[in-house]
Order: C-alpha cells, then structure tokens, then sequence
C-alpha cells in the first residue's frame, strides 16, 4: 500500500507530461479557423483586433528624412492586397487563417518595403 501511495505522485505527473505532449503548440502569428469561428465577430478586422491586436500595431516613425510610419500590409493568399483599414472588406467566415509577420520576417519573405510586417489573410476553399 504504501508503494502506492508513493508512485501517485509520480503517475500524476507523467500524466500531464503526456496530456500536455499531445497538443500542438499554438503559433502566436497564427490564427486559425477554429479560433476565428470561435471569436464569433463578423469582419476579419473585428476577429484580429479582439485575439491579435498587437498585429495592427504602428511601429511609429522610421525615417527621420522621410517621416515615413511602418504599418502592416494587408495580403491576400500570397499578393499585396492593401492597408489595413481594407481587413474589413473581408467576413471572417471566408478566411481560412491570418498569419502574421513582423518586420523582419515580412522583409524577408515579401521584400524590404514590408518594414511594418504583413497581415497574410488566407481564404477558404470549398
């Protein structure tokens, strides 16, 4: 009995270990379907700014010669779509996920005028 009650511990935490094991780890420049429908917002715009706001965010003023602001850029599939103010053309039940980019890593993928980070909206296909 008493070699029981000292393995409980232990099987307590490896079952954990294994619960937290099998699920996927989330991608914080991710959201997907399942967190769009459960978001319950109408507009991609809406969806965003209540999960991922942060993906909206001005880095401010980047030049001192030109006065030029990074912002995101709004993409569609893999093409530049527009600013931000045209995430709400989209019904969130139409995109399949929204990926984000930060700066870095959008100059890189996209191009080096992307210094404000890409919103890549994916649509779905039926």
């Amino acid at each position: 009995m008493l070699r029981i009650v000292r393995l409980l511990p232990i099987l307590a935490v490896a079952g954990c270990l294994l619960h937290h094991a099998a699920e996927a780890p989330t991608d914080p420049n991710v959201i997907t379907f399942e967190q769009i429908a459960a978001s319950g917002e109408t507009t991609i715009l809406d969806v965003i700014t209540k999960l991922h706001a942060e993906y909206l965010r001005d880095r401010g003023q980047t030049s001192i010669i030109s006065g030029t602001r990074d912002v995101p850029v709004v993409f569609l599939n893999q093409q530049e779509y527009g600013p931000l103010s045209t995430l709400n053309d989209f019904p969130a039940h139409d995109i399949e996920e929204v990926h984000f980019f930060p700066w870095h890593d959008a100059m890189i993928k996209f191009g080096r005028k992307y210094g404000g980070g890409v919103v890549q909206l994916i649509t779905r296909v039926d």
